[in-house]
């Protein structure tokens, strides 16, 4: 009890970070997504992963050398296809705005990143009364982003124009951007399924004499710089056909530097603490440990939103929707906990 006590505090500590990260970025105002998104990408993804990486695994050049090609395969897979949801994140982030941007993206990360752990993990409890539970419970947060969405169309239809901070950095339609969040959810989620997937490597870090706490790193470097490289990529391509490469010679790129570095160390350390709280968790820490550490991300990222106005001129039908929508998740939340304790 003391271990998953320590556990769930260490991911709630995560969950403070991964809820805030993206605000910094809304104040970058002389830079476009593209130029925010590339400097998130180098030092979040490669830069600081590495640091933290090689300053916690022991060896773990050793580690990797007696890796077998599937122990490295299953991380850098899925952290490219990860990667495509990281950049969907941001996109969609941008086009419908933080509060309903977390609602769904996020929603749909909990939902899927830690159902499909339960599915490759514990097959056999699919059909006893925790899987049941836990798959009633992704129903009802599909449910609730449903609900998110409406909230979102009505919202645009009222407001007219965008509305709150980093909804300024793009000029994609709300409609194409909850399109975006759905893609966003899904391939985002699957950095935790790589993370679950890849226990025989972390394994292989404790044996060179790697903490358990800190062994998981080893995995996350893999998993963030195969996405980064995606990343960085599609940031690059952006630059290059918008020729916004100009705007880092705006006088405020060492402010702009300071806020995305921000950002970046936030959202990295994010990962790093969820690691380190699942493993005091044990086997099923990817499952319910993730569903704490996205759940609360999605609260504060709302409160993020109303904070920077994102729902100011709106109706009250529209305000209602969306917190009932919020209930829904919270319930489903709180179904997932349930089923947790069977």
């Amino acid at each position: 009890m003391e271990s998953l006590t320590s556990g769930l505090g260490i991911i709630l500590l995560a969950a403070l970070f991964q809820g805030s990260f993206v605000v910094p970025m809304a104040y970058a105002r002389s830079w476009k997504w593209e130029n925010s998104w590339l400097v998130f990408s180098i030092l979040g993804m490669l830069v600081f992963n590495g640091v933290f990486a090689w300053s916690t695994v022991s060896g773990l050049a050793s580690v990797y050398s007696e890796a077998t090609p599937v122990q490295l395969l299953i991380p850098i897979v899925f952290g490219a296809l990860w990667g495509i949801g990281a950049i969907c994140f941001g996109l969609g982030m941008a086009a419908v705005g933080l509060a309903l941007g977390y609602a769904i993206i996020m929603g749909l990360v909990l939902s899927m990143g830690a159902f499909l752990p339960m599915i490759c993990l514990h097959p056999a409890d699919v059909f006893t009364a925790k899987g049941q539970v836990v798959m009633f419970g992704f129903v009802v947060m599909l449910f609730g982003i449903l609900m998110s969405g409406l909230a979102g169309k009505l919202k645009e239809t009222e407001q007219g124009t965008r509305a709150g901070e980093i909804t300024k950095t793009t000029d994609i339609s709300l409609g194409v951007g909850l399109l975006i969040c759905i893609v966003a959810g899904i391939f985002s989620s699957l950095n935790n399924v790589g993370y679950a997937l890849s226990e025989p490597l972390i394994k292989l870090a404790e044996s060179q004499g790697t903490s358990p706490f800190w062994a998981g790193n080893a995995v996350w470097l893999l998993i963030f710089s195969s996405g980064g490289v995606v990343n960085i990529t599609y940031s690059l391509v952006l630059l290059k056909r918008r020729k916004t490469f100009g705007l880092y010679k705006n006088p405020d790129i060492l402010k702009n530097m300071g806020l995305v570095a921000a950002m970046a160390l936030m959202w990295i350390g994010s990962f790093v603490l969820y690691g380190l709280g699942a493993s005091k968790m044990g086997n099923w820490g990817t499952v319910i440990g993730w569903s704490v550490f996205i759940a609360i991300s999605i609260a504060l990222g709302n409160v993020w939103g109303i904070m920077q106005g994102e729902w100011k001129g709106t109706k009250p039908k529209s305000r209602r929707i969306m917190g009932i929508s919020m209930a829904i998740q919270v319930l489903a939340i709180l179904i997932f906990a349930w089923g947790a304790q069977l």
